[in-house]
């Protein structure tokens, strides 16, 4: 049977438990994520109380947190390893390190425990990320590629709800909110590590590696009938020799998809560490008022993607819906450049209009052409690339976002979003590629006009 051939049985099968299980282990990764920049975002009260941060150390501990310059880091490391030696191997280790971040989190006596721990969480989640939207995409069946990987975004929005709630359950313990955050944080990577032991190595990298056995487990775990493969697919380890660079061949998607990370990015990234902040400074009088707020932004997000996304993403023309997405995210921020934010229903319209926007279309379309776009060997490394640089963007921002609130206010932050939002509706719908219902390598083929580099 050739390559060929055995892809073809992953993108024709049936969806069965073994999907199912295989991608609610990988999009843990984006549980622990969100989890830790939410926490962060549920600690900050806590913190510049405890240890009496200036606007500008809140700015550093923002910029290196899983939501910036760390997860930059830890996305360029896994790039090349999971390309080189496994979307598994990345498993092996990430989330031990992320263990162990969030325990000294969680112990924290001082600013530079904080932000060491925050360092080595973020560091984890850059390695973990890529790879889990990697490794699904791999053995997703071509015509639930979008349901399957929108799995992905709806746990990015439960973790933070899951960590919102332990905020308001804390909250008259004070302090040890913060700490109680990070410590279930803990326990739920170590848990999700082990659980991950079983994880099936992507079929697509075992093929293209000539690591036979790892598509034949692959097939197993699918309960499908394993196969001997071809000399053609055996010979394919002595001709697979990875190499960083070639990345560069696939210009054309890169171009396209870092921009609408960081476009994306930036307004979200803002909104998952800053929001109860931004609450608290507009007259929230209550801290649980502050993550009431934010919960509803999630549970928004979450509607969208489950009710929308999940249900329509295979079938409806993808850049169309991108571009409608894009707009209504583009609208709820232009509102608050006009009106104060500290109007009720003028927050909790940019709360609630961006939730759905992005859960709808915007952020899971966005991951599913990101994967789409570069071929097995490099795939990894190129996503873990393009991501990395919507972490870094939006570490650049965090150090200046509260003081940009004290000086200008919120109306800066809504014209910076509505301004990215507007490219991304620009770009999407003239550029993404129609992808619905193709395998990878179709997807490919035709982004690139028929020449894949």
């Amino acid at each position: 049977m050739s390559s060929w051939d055995v892809i073809r049985r992953f993108d024709e099968a049936r969806l069965t438990l073994a999907h199912y299980r295989w991608t609610v282990l990988a999009a843990m990764g984006d549980f622990l994520d969100a989890g830790s920049i939410v926490a962060g975002a549920v600690s900050t009260i806590y913190w510049i109380s405890t240890f009496h941060l200036t606007s500008l150390l809140l700015g550093i501990i923002a910029a290196f947190s899983p939501n910036a310059f760390a997860a930059f880091v830890g996305a360029i490391i896994a790039g090349p390893l999971g390309d080189r030696y496994g979307r598994k191997t990345i498993y092996m280790y990430d989330l031990l390190a992320y263990f162990i971040g969030a325990l000294i989190m969680a112990a924290a006596v001082n600013y530079i425990m904080l932000l060491v721990g925050y360092i080595i969480v973020g560091i984890a989640v850059g390695l973990d990320v890529p790879t889990s939207w990697s490794l699904i995409a791999e053995y997703a069946p071509k015509y639930k590629r979008g349901f399957l990987m929108a799995f992905t975004n709806l746990f990015w929005y439960i973790g933070p709800i899951v960590m919102l709630l332990l905020g308001i359950a804390f909250e008259p313990y004070g302090a040890l909110t913060f700490r109680a955050v990070f410590g279930v944080l803990a326990a739920v990577a170590i848990i999700t590590w082990i659980l991950r032991r079983g994880l099936i190595e992507s079929p697509r990298w075992g093929l293209v590696a000539g690591k036979t056995n790892v598509v034949q487990e692959a097939l197993k775990q699918l309960g499908e009938q394993a196969t001997q493969q071809t000399s053609a697919s055996q010979g394919a380890q002595s001709q697979y020799k990875y190499k960083w660079s070639d990345i560069f061949k696939y210009k054309k998607g890169l171009a396209f998809i870092i921009p609408i990370y960081i476009f994306w990015g930036v307004p979200a990234g803002t909104f998952g560490f800053f929001l109860p902040y931004f609450f608290k400074d507009i007259g929230f009088t209550t801290t649980t008022m502050a993550y009431v707020g934010d919960i509803l932004w999630f549970i928004t997000a979450i509607i969208g993607v489950v009710a929308v996304y999940m249900q329509l993403s295979d079938k409806l023309n993808r850049n169309v819906m991108y571009a409608v997405a894009a707009a209504i995210c583009a609208i709820s921020f232009a509102v608050p450049i006009f009106l104060p934010f500290s109007i009720l229903w003028v927050a909790l319209l940019n709360v609630i209009g961006f939730g759905f926007g992005h859960g709808m279309w915007l952020w899971p379309q966005t991951r599913v052409w990101s994967t789409e776009l570069f071929p097995t060997e490099i795939r990894n490394s190129a996503q873990g690339f393009a991501w990395s640089w919507m972490r870094f963007a939006l570490g650049v921002w965090s150090l200046i976002v509260p003081t940009l609130i004290a000086v200008i206010g919120y109306k800066a932050i809504a014209a910076v979003a509505t301004t990215f939002f507007i490219l991304n509706i620009i770009i999407g719908y003239l550029y993404g590629p129609k992808s619905q219902g193709k395998s990878l390598e179709e997807v490919l083929r035709d982004f690139y006009g028929g020449k894949i580099p």
